[in-house]
């Protein structure tokens, strides 16, 4: 084990992302969610590509262009627009923060984590179709370390086979940059990662109190992308600052409506992160792509992997 010691509390599941076209392993009320939006022609199969659970999915979707004037007549909206983007480069420009995203409509999901502009960490517990998920990530000089508590983790988010699986539990691995899952896990880890999750098209302002103080609300569209429908959402911002101190958005088809939440806090305050001791490189493990979405994806395992050279 490292020394980079910090405290989550206990986290709930977090969204797995959209079953494959087999059928799937293990039934849960998030995949039957998802299945509507499926059967609706909706969502493509593959909900997001390297992702490691839908409620990152939908988070690492990364911001538009600033939309145009054309995105809204009224001096309201012109003025929304402004205030959003100060918003997101207020959340880019932090040293430092703490959030904590959560996600109702399925089983209850949490991502809690530390952004700093060049360093990070998440916490994330969710059941897949692997099972139950619990990893933690750290982002140090560009390198990605995880360290799985559960075979499924290491099985989806590092495609270690499941042989091989119990081995590396509890172990920390260092993925790098061009390796197989890296894209996956990076994502939303920095502060300027977390402000292109905050996906808006701005339409409104609004006065609101939030956390005992005066706070701004830019209430939205959330764009349609190939794999999510449209929905609506809200950043809502300190008023003396810009800083956000929430993010919501919603998003509705056949009857089903998932909502997703992320809080902010700790301001200003860079994470300490540092490299684990003893950690494994990714490259030297028996791995094989996971079926059912790749690396992160949440499918089916691969019944019959074809590992890459090197065993642990």
């Amino acid at each position: 084990m490292n020394d980079d010691r910090w405290a989550f509390p206990p986290q709930p599941p977090a969204w797995p992302p959209a079953p494959s076209t087999t059928p799937p392993k293990r039934t849960s009320r998030t995949l039957a969610a998802i299945a509507v939006f499926l059967a609706t022609g909706i969502v493509a199969a593959g909900i997001g590509v390297g992702g490691v659970l839908l409620l990152r999915h939908v988070q690492a979707q990364p911001t538009s262009n600033p939309p145009s004037a054309a995105a809204g007549t009224s001096s309201g909206a012109a003025q929304a627009r402004a205030t959003y983007q100060q918003a997101v480069t207020a959340t880019g420009a932090s040293a430092g923060f703490h959030y904590v995203a959560v996600s109702t409509g399925g089983d209850a999901q949490t991502i809690a984590g530390d952004a700093g502009q060049a360093n990070g960490r998440q916490a994330i517990t969710f059941v897949s179709n692997f099972g139950t998920e619990q990893f933690t990530l750290l982002l140090v000089g560009g390198t990605v370390y995880v360290q799985g508590n559960t075979p499924p983790a290491v099985e989806d988010q590092l495609g270690v086979t499941p042989a091989t699986a119990a081995a590396v539990v509890g172990k920390w691995v260092s993925v790098k940059s061009g390796d197989g899952p890296y894209h996956g896990l990076w994502l939303g880890i920095t502060t300027s990662s977390q402000g292109s999750e905050l996906t808006l098209t701005p339409e409104s302002l609004s006065t609101v109190t939030a956390g005992g103080v005066s706070a701004t609300r830019i209430s939205g569209i959330i764009p349609a992308t190939t794999n999510l429908p449209a929905g609506s959402g809200s950043l809502t911002v300190a008023s003396s600052s810009d800083l956000p101190i929430s993010y919501a958005s919603t998003i509705s088809a056949g009857g089903t409506t998932l909502a997703f939440t992320t809080t902010f806090s700790g301001w200003g305050t860079a994470p300490s992160v540092s490299a684990p001791t003893g950690a494994v490189a990714w490259s030297t493990l028996t791995t094989a792509v996971p079926a059912g979405g790749g690396y992160g994806g949440g499918g089916l395992p691969a019944s019959a992997p074809t590992p890459t050279p090197g065993a642990i």
